[in-house]
C-alpha cells in the first residue's frame, strides 16, 4: 500500500523509525518522543512531540482496516487544540498509493484528501462565515473557521506538526462535500472531504 518505505534511526536516541509514504514530512520517535523532519538523506531533529493523553477511539498508529471496503493503513496522528477543546486527525495511506486524513471529533468522522491548491485564496482573516469563493473549481461557502495549535503528535505525519505551532482552519460547504483550507507558516493547503458513518469504517483488532 505505501508508495515508499525507508527504515532509519532516530538521531537523538538511535531508535528505529520508518517512513512509509512519499507524503510523510515528519516522524515522531516512539522511543524518545523526538520530532524528526524528513530530509533527502534521512531524518533530522526538529523538536519534541508531546505525549498524547488517551482519548476514546477505535484507531491506533500502525493499524489497518477498510473505509467503505477500501483498505487503509494508519500512519500517524496529530492532535489540534482550540478554544472549545481538541480534535484528532489520523493520517492514512490508501490502497491506491494516495494519502488522506481522517478527522475524528466527538465520535464523528470526516475523510479528506489533499489537492494541490490552484491560484490564490483570500487570507484567513478575510474568510468570515458566509463568505462565498471558488477554490480549484469548487464553489464553496464558509461555514466554520477556527484558530488552533498543534497539541501533540505520533507516528508518521504529513504536516510540520511542531508542538504549539499555530494552524488556522476554514471549512466550507462545496456542493454537499466539505472543503478545507489550512493556513500555516508553510502557506495554504486545500482538501476535499466527506462525512463517514461509523459503519463505513472497519478496523482490525
Amino acid at each position: 500500500m505505501p508508495s515508499q518505505t525507508q527504515s532509519l534511526n532516530c538521531p537523538n536516541c538511535g531508535g528505529p523509525v520508518r517512513v512509509e509514504h512519499r507524503s510523510v514530512r515528519m516522524v515522531a520517535c516512539g522511543y524518545c518522543a523526538g520530532l524528526l523532519e524528513v530530509v533527502p538523506d534521512g531524518v533530522r531533529m526538529a523538536g519534541t512531540a508531546a505525549r498524547l493523553v488517551p482519548l476514546p477511539t477505535q484507531f491506533r498508529v500502525g493499524q489497518t482496516g477498510t473505509i467503505r471496503g477500501r483498505p487503509f493503513h494508519v500512519l500517524g496522528r496529530v492532535r489540534y487544540a482550540y478554544d472549545e477543546g481538541v480534535w484528532d486527525e489520523w493520517y492514512l495511506a490508501l490502497d491506491d498509493g494516495q494519502a488522506a486524513w481522517l478527522e475524528e471529533d466527538d465520535g464523528e468522522y470526516i475523510l479528506a484528501r489533499p489537492e494541490e491548491l490552484q491560484g490564490v485564496v483570500p487570507g484567513f482573516d478575510q474568510l468570515r462565515i458566509g463568505v462565498r469563493l471558488t477554490v480549484n473549481g469548487y464553489s464553496l461557502m464558509v461555514t466554520e473557521r477556527c484558530r488552533a495549535r498543534v497539541a501533540g503528535a505520533e507516528g508518521q505525519l504529513f504536516s510540520r506538526a511542531l508542538l504549539n505551532r499555530p494552524v488556522n482552519f476554514v471549512e466550507g460547504n462545496a456542493g454537499g462535500r466539505i472543503a478545507y483550507l489550512e493556513f500555516s507558516d508553510d502557506g495554504v493547503e486545500f482538501g476535499i472531504g466527506e462525512p463517514l458513518d461509523r459503519s463505513d469504517v472497519r478496523v482490525e483488532a
